[in-house]
């Protein structure tokens, strides 16, 4: 068996999440997709699937740890573009901020850590593929 496709699903507690990743990353916003337990919103671009949900009760508001390395588990994503100073500009203006970098790995790779509005970490990289 192989792994077909692998999706990214975040939770929130209303709509803007999804708006700040489809504005910052300028993904295609699919369809929702309503239930009693909630919407599924659902934002794609070639080889990119991330979907947040917004549940009908409320999450709680997670306890991020200060720097992304600073815990177990799943604590960030990684997402790669071809204009990081494109990214830089428009996370402030959408809500996140900065956590990290750029910082420059090798020729032509450049890295910055952010979190969104609801406090995820996402990893950018530009000159990688």
């Amino acid at each position: 068996m192989a792994v077909a496709r692998v999706e990214v699903g975040l939770v929130s507690a209303d709509d803007a999440l999804a708006t700040f990743y489809a504005t910052v990353f300028e993904l295609e916003q699919l369809p929702v997709i309503k239930s009693e337990t909630g919407v599924v919103h659902r934002l794609q671009a070639p080889g990119t699937a991330i979907k947040v949900m917004v549940p009908v009760q409320p999450p709680a508001a997670a306890d991020p740890p200060s720097l992304f390395v600073g815990a177990t588990g799943i604590q960030y994503l990684t997402l790669y573009v071809d204009d990081l100073d494109k990214i830089l500009a428009c996370v402030p203006d959408a809500g996140g901020h900065l956590l990290q970098g750029p910082l420059t790995f090798g020729p032509g790779i450049r890295v910055a850590v952010f979190r969104d509005p609801d406090g995820n970490a996402f990893e950018v990289v530009e000159g990688a593929s």
